[in-house]
């Protein structure tokens, strides 16, 4: 087989595309990053579009993890995630975990750092029902001062 002849097989194609591919995805997220301008602070530091929020920093008993961010803009952010409380029963080492669905906004920008960062995290059950190891189905708080 000739150069010529091998620039033009499959293979290449196939490669050359995915590497184009790869390319404008990453340009698409980093561009998006920076154009959005718009963050969150999550145990102090300073994130974009975190996939998991920690309520309380130091041990992380309750968290949101597997966060699908639905809208993200200056005026606030919502999106979908896995509640996440641990009963720390006899002990947080040894305490069962919890889960829930729930609905994430996020609101209250603030600038930070020269950065403009939403600063306040509600969240709601999906199906309505209390949230684990609650009497409500509602959480809230101030992600600035988490932990």
């Amino acid at each position: 087989m000739s150069f010529k002849e091998a620039r033009f097989a499959k293979g290449w194609i196939a490669l050359l595309a995915t590497l184009i591919g790869l390319g404008i995805g990453g340009y698409t997220f980093v561009n998006r990053a920076f154009s959005t301008q718009v963050y969150v602070t999550n145990c102090g530091i300073i994130d974009y579009k975190p996939t998991a929020i920690l309520k309380f920093c130091a041990d992380g008993g309750v968290a949101i993890a597997a966060i699908e961010w639905e809208s993200w803009s200056a005026k606030g952010a919502s999106g979908t995630g896995k509640y996440q409380i641990n009963d720390c029963s006899p002990n947080c080492a040894d305490g069962k975990i919890y889960y829930a669905d729930v609905e994430i906004e996020l609101s209250k920008v603030k600038n930070l750092t020269k950065k403009d960062v939403l600063t306040f995290i509600s969240l709601k059950t999906k199906d309505g029902k209390n949230l684990p190891l609650s009497s409500s189905p509602l959480d809230a708080w101030p992600l600035e001062l988490a932990g």
